[in-house]
């Protein structure tokens, strides 16, 4: 789900939703430019061909790839289908129980999704991030979508019925019923993990014969 340097972020301004709810809207909105909830979706990035796309931008996430990897819980390294077994689908989180509430991960909410038995052996052998917390292997039996992370705005209070609004938080995560969501671009989908079971990731590669 990471960005590449041949994509261009697509910037589109937002302006105040007509009516009396509120909310934010594109100029030139389209269809699929609502989700769930009717949130507006961040556009993301122009596509290109894969031979065009340059290098990864490993700490930048593509946000349309990012949400439709949740929606189909497809691996978000390789793309292909997240592995699934009687468990559940397969989950690395970078935390471990030490430093979480006794029931963790047991309806974690996450931005992340899932992976590939393949993809997750890679995961811990090559990233940093991975290795500096720690990681747990988990199997999640019913993943269900929560909310979205995004952009929060509102009215611009200072100037009198500007149809221009201003960023309240950089970052902030809703769930789909918060009365906050029309006022979020939308960027990433968030998860919350139901029915976790936790793991050996090395027991689960040795048997799903991934090296």
């Amino acid at each position: 789900m990471a960005a590449w340097t041949g994509e261009t972020v697509i910037h589109t301004p937002v302006v105040i939703r007509p009516g009396r709810e509120g909310g934010i809207a594109y100029p030139d909105e389209l269809p699929v430019d609502r989700g769930e909830s009717n949130a507006l979706l961040h556009r993301g990035r122009r596509p290109v061909a894969a031979g065009n796309r340059g290098r990864p931008l490993f700490g930048d996430v593509h946000t349309n790839r990012q949400r439709r990897a949740m929606r189909k819980l497809l691996c978000h390294v390789c793309g292909r289908d997240a592995h699934r077994n009687d468990l559940g689908v397969l989950w690395l989180l970078d935390n471990t129980a030490a430093n979480c509430p006794p029931n963790w991960p047991e309806e974690e909410l996450t931005v992340h999704p899932p992976l590939c038995l393949e993809c997750a052996s890679k995961a811990v052998q090559q990233c940093p991030e991975l290795e500096k917390k720690g990681f747990t292997a988990v199997r999640v039996h019913d993943p269900q979508p929560f909310g979205y992370r995004g952009r929060l705005y509102t009215r611009d209070l200072t100037r009198y019925g500007s149809p221009i609004p201003i960023v309240v938080k950089g970052t902030e995560n809703l769930a789909f019923e918060d009365p906050l969501l029309p006022w979020l671009l939308a960027a990433q989908t968030i998860l919350c993990l139901v029915g976790c079971t936790v793991v050996d990731l090395g027991a689960e590669l040795s048997v799903g014969g991934a090296r």
